[in-house]
This record gives C-alpha cells, sequence and structure tokens, in this order.
C-alpha cells in the first residue's frame, strides 16, 4: 500500500518515529499508534496491562526521538458484552502511564468494535528531534538495552516454552508491562546522530537506520539480555532470530559520534539507564552483518512487517 511521501518544507518527512509540525520556532510533536488485540494483546494480558501498553508505544517513539510527551488522547473499541471491570482496567492503565512518564490523558472517544482495539495520539513540543537519518560511516552503533527477554516472553505466553522460574518472571513481565526509558532518551538527544524505536526489530532498525543515512552497519556482537541464551538452548531456538528479530523491545537503537561515546555513556548513567556499544557505521551502503569467530556474516531484514504474508 502506498503513502504520499511529500509534506511541506520544515515538517518532519514521513516515515520517521514521530510525525513534527514546525511552530514558531519549534515542532509540534505528534504520534498515533494502533493496539489491536488480536495482534498486540497475547493470551495472559489483561486489560490494564493491554492499555499501558497502548501508550507504552507512543512514549517509546518519543524517547527514540529525544522528545518529552505532554499529553495522549485515546480512541477505543470494545466488544459489545464488555463488563465494567474491564473497563475499570482500561481506565487504571491509561492513568498507570500518566503516572509512568509523566503524561496527561486529555480526551478520546469510545466505540464498539469486534475486538480489542486502542488507538492512541500523543503530542509532545521540542526544538530539536533526532532523525532516522544522519549518521556517518565511523559513527558507534549503540543501543540503551539487551535484546531478547519479551521475544522469549512472548514464546512462553504463545507456544509454552519452558524457561527456567526466575527468568520467566522478567521474559513476562517485558511483554505485560514494556517500560521504555524516556528519560535516558531525553538525555541522549543531543548525542545521538541518528535513532529509532526497536519495536519492530533489532534487525529491522539497522537495516531502515542504514537506508536512511546511505551507510552499513558492521556489528562486533550482539547485545544478548542475560538468560536469553540458556533459554534458547532449552527450547532449540535461534538465538540470533531471537535477539535480532524478535521485536516488542521498546529500546532506542542508535548512532553517537565515536569522540562523543563516553559522554553519552555517562548521560545515559545518569539518568538511570545505561548504553550500550555494539558496532559501527562503515561506509558500504546497506550492508549489515555480524561478527562470528573471525569472519562476518550478513544480517536479513527480518522483524515485524504488518499485512506480511
Amino acid at each position: 500500500m502506498g503513502i504520499a511521501q511529500e509534506v511541506p518544507r520544515g515538517y518532519l518527512g514521513i516515515g520517521d518515529d514521530v510525525a513534527a509540525i514546525p511552530i514558531g520556532g519549534r515542532y509540534a510533536v505528534l504520534k498515533v499508534d494502533m493496539l489491536v488485540g488480536s495482534t498486540d494483546v497475547p493470551r495472559g494480558m489483561n486489560y490494564r496491562q493491554a492499555a499501558r501498553k497502548a501508550v507504552a508505544m507512543c512514549v517509546s517513539d518519543f524517547a527514540a526521538k529525544g522528545v518529552r510527551p505532554d499529553s495522549f488522547m485515546v480512541s477505543i473499541g470494545v466488544e459489545r458484552g464488555t463488563n465494567q471491570k474491564q473497563v475499570d482496567q482500561l481506565a487504571a492503565g491509561f492513568r498507570d502511564a500518566e503516572e509512568a512518564w509523566g503524561l496527561r490523558m486529555v480526551g478520546g472517544d469510545t466505540n464498539e468494535a469486534k475486538e480489542l482495539v486502542v488507538d492512541c495520539v500523543m503530542i509532545g513540543f521540542a526544538t530539536r528531534i533526532v532523525e532516522r537519518k544522519g549518521a556517518r560511516a565511523g559513527d558507534i552503533l549503540v543501543v540503551t538495552g539487551p535484546f531478547g527477554c519479551p521475544p522469549a516472553g512472548l514464546k512462553i505466553m504463545m507456544e509454552r516454552a519452558r524457561a527456567a522460574k526466575a527468568f520467566m518472571a522478567k521474559a513476562l513481565d517485558s511483554v505485560r508491562m514494556p517500560t521504555p526509558n524516556l528519560e535516558v532518551g531525553l538525555a541522549l538527544s543531543s548525542y545521538l546522530t541518528s535513532s529509532m524505536d526497536s519495536s519492530d526489530g533489532l534487525a529491522r532498525c539497522l537495516h531502515v537506520l542504514a537506508e536512511e543515512s546511505q551507510i552499513g552497519f558492521d556489528l562486533d556482537r550482539m547485545p544478548v539480555a542475560e538468560g536469553v541464551a540458556d533459554f534458547a538452548d532449552e527450547n532449540g531456538l535461534s538465538l540470533q532470530e531471537l535477539v535480532m528479530a524478535g521485536g516488542e523491545e521498546y529500546v532506542i537503537v542508535g548512532t553517537v559520534s565515536q569522540r562523543r561515546l563516553r559522554a553519552a555513556m555517562a548521560a545515559a548513567k545518569a539518568a538511570g539507564g545505561e548504553l550500550m556499544a555494539s558496532g559501527r557505521a562503515t561506509s558500504k551502503k546497506g550492508r549489515v552483518r555480524l561478527l562470528e569467530g573471525k569472519s562476518r556474516k550478513s544480517i536479513g531484514d527480518d522483524g515485524w512487517t504488518h499485512l506480511a504474508s
């Protein structure tokens, strides 16, 4: 399906994590994201968690752009027969999001639907936005956290995968209560040369960032969360697939100039998070490779794609 890509001069181009409209020397920053029950609410997630997740999805994009969101609205579609408890859970989930990220819910709409749908619109204001383009060869590839827990949690919830008790609790919590680190994204906004939200998968991020900046990436290591390798071994799963193509991570993936890496890491730590260096940008346009042993192998553009067959 094609979508027109042309916007007036001064607007952020269509296709980035947010939209930005120039207003009086700064930007009104907007994001819309839709949570759909059948694709975004796995078995074991309640309505309170689903409502909070719908807001978290937008917060994650704001974090990746280095912009503080101000408020949000929601349009909700609920099934006929939805009970009062479920309605109360939705309200509680929105309150959870307000408290977690310092937001205001300022309105919305409710309608009947064949399944739960929560469409969240978020707004903030900024004088600068970190775009998906802007990286240069030699920049350091960075992530704000390790990968693999949410994909493992989904395997546990949807496919009854086996896991040690402690890891199972951590993996399930990462799915039910995604927590993009907004403060870290804000702290990194002046250091990142490019960035995007990783909810569609790390490999997808690398290919998108590479295409936007006309560069490539060489990864020295995969940013693997503790316990994910053991989980993959126990269930006969591909560790690379879990880490690179799993999605639902809500981690910032971006680039920082080599000379500013140490300062960026210190800024992330001061904001209560971390910044991990995983590789570097190269001049090989579109080529994304991972170091394995003494050689590098190509990483495909894998990840979540809507309406894919």
